[in-house]
């Protein structure tokens, strides 16, 4: 697989487009208003939990497009090797906040299989959030039986890079989302 490690200028010869930075801005938007409307009833503050590294540019640009009070906190956890998942969750860096009683949004960039936002949720449910929602940029259809709250964009099973997702920690920094056919 060292033949993907091909730098960021000759990545879009290799792979195929899945969104633009426009399209993928115009959804976070959309999401953000959806956000907004649910939690109006409810608060005018939230803990968002940003899911490094991979969620960091959507969450980034969804917090910045809500209309709520956003309180930060961040979850370094992984479970992939290359294209695959290990099938283990690995935890680097946890929440620096009590989330006891207060309104939680989990940001995700991806929900694939699902074992690493299972174990997020699980801890993050055993330390008494008054609501826990999840919202994930990208969902393949098929994958997890865990249902997020808000999603950008439904998606076949395709390994996807940019805008935070990577390959071995590169191409986190394009600006768009691109896939490998496999």
């Amino acid at each position: 697989m060292d033949d993907l490690k091909v730098g960021k200028r000759r990545i879009r010869e290799i792979t195929k487009s899945l969104h633009s930075e426009e399209e993928i801005r115009c959804k976070i938007k959309e999401m953000a208003e959806e956000i907004d409307r649910y939690y109006s009833q409810l608060t005018d503050r939230i803990i968002a939990v940003c899911v490094l590294k991979g969620a960091i540019h959507f969450f980034s640009e969804l917090v910045l497009n809500l209309n709520l009070d956003v309180l930060y906190s961040f979850i370094h956890v992984s479970s992939y090797s290359g294209t695959r998942s290990s099938g283990r969750v690995k935890v680097n860096y946890w929440i620096d906040r009590s989330v006891r009683d207060e309104y939680v949004l989990v940001v995700e960039d991806i929900l694939d299989t699902g074992l690493t936002l299972s174990y997020i949720l699980k801890y993050l449910r055993k330390l008494s959030p008054k609501d826990l929602k999840l919202a994930t940029l990208y969902r393949k259809v098929g994958k997890s039986d865990i249902e997020p709250d808000f999603v950008g964009f439904n998606i076949e099973d395709k390994f996807i890079i940019g805008y935070g997702l990577d390959y071995e920690e590169l191409y986190r920094n394009l600006p768009y989302v691109n896939y490998f056919e496999r």
